[in-house]
């Protein structure tokens, strides 16, 4: 898959489905969307394990930040 956009927050999303999720596609890229509910603390750990999935999945996974946009 080559670009996947990834909820950020959802009522039912946790981590480990995140990144489970993430595993299960292989995407180049993912970018994390829909975190707008999300606290400044929340944020920074979902960055960090975007990180994380990123350098072990060797591709681009992160967080779009508010204004921010990518050419799919």
């Amino acid at each position: 898959m080559p670009t996947l956009l990834l909820p950020g927050q959802a009522p039912w999303l946790t981590v480990p489905g995140i990144i489970g999720y993430l595993r299960r596609m292989t995407p180049r890229r993912a970018y994390a969307i829909h975190d707008g509910l999300v606290i400044e603390w929340g944020l920074k750990v979902l960055d960090d394990v975007l990180a994380m999935e990123a350098e072990r999945a060797g591709a681009e996974i992160r967080r779009l930040r508010p204004g921010e946009s990518v050419e799919l």
